[in-house]
């Protein structure tokens, strides 16, 4: 059995066990969104973190082998299991939402082999393990555009050129979400289109004097 999706969303954070370390995936899309098992086991925590908000952690055997997946920032009082309940994989736990130390409504998502310890040092990166992304990895390979975190950072339209005074708006990546985006076309040189959680597809210039990586993701 593969692990699956556990919610609909667009990928705004990527695993990476370098810096900056994030340990899991970053689901995000707006809306009433339900966030699933992704795969069978039993409720190993449900509780309200510091960090993670409203949480849900499921221990699961899968092919004789131990993990535990982490669900974290669900909507308040969405949480539908508690300790020592069985869920099957696909089952409705909770709902996406802002819980915690999220900053937007998104799902962080975590597989582990064996138990989830603080340090993260069993921490498994979600592509390798969902069949869906498994096989998009297979399909094509995958890179990253990493942002500078400081200041904003001007995004343009699809259909205009990525060019001063054409600009739609900006992304305070301090206040939304995620530094590191997946690209999904590069129109020009050095420009890369992007999908946001706040602005949908859009380009952004990736020229070395803009401070921009373009890296394999990690």
């Amino acid at each position: 059995m593969d692990f699956i999706m556990p919610s609909l969303g667009t990928l705004i954070t990527p695993f990476c066990s370098g810096e900056p370390k994030h340990l899991g995936i970053d689901l995000a899309i707006g809306g009433n969104v339900s966030v699933k098992a992704a795969a069978d086991g039993i409720i190993s925590r449900s509780c309200v973190s510091g960090k993670y908000g409203e949480v849900i952690f499921i221990f699961h055997e899968l092919n004789g082998q131990p993990f535990e997946t982490v669900y974290a920032h669900l909507r308040k009082g969405s949480r539908k299991f508690s300790l020592g309940e069985w869920v099957k994989q696909g089952q409705v736990i909770g709902y996406m939402g802002t819980t915690g130390s999220a900053e937007r409504q998104h799902l962080h998502f975590e597989i582990h082999r064996g138990k989830w310890t603080a340090s993260g040092v069993n921490a498994l990166d979600p592509k390798d393990y969902i069949g869906e992304m498994v096989r998009k990895k297979k399909d094509s390979g995958v890179k990253l555009i990493e942002i500078p975190s400081e200041g904003y950072w001007k995004v343009y339209p699809l259909d205009k050129a990525a060019a001063a005074g054409n600009e739609i708006g900006y992304l305070n990546l301090r206040k939304q979400a995620g530094k590191r985006y997946r690209i999904v076309g590069n129109p020009d040189r050095d420009v890369y289109t992007i999908i946001t959680g706040a602005f949908g597809k859009i380009n952004v210039c990736g020229g070395a004097e803009s401070g921009a990586k373009i890296i394999d993701s990690c």
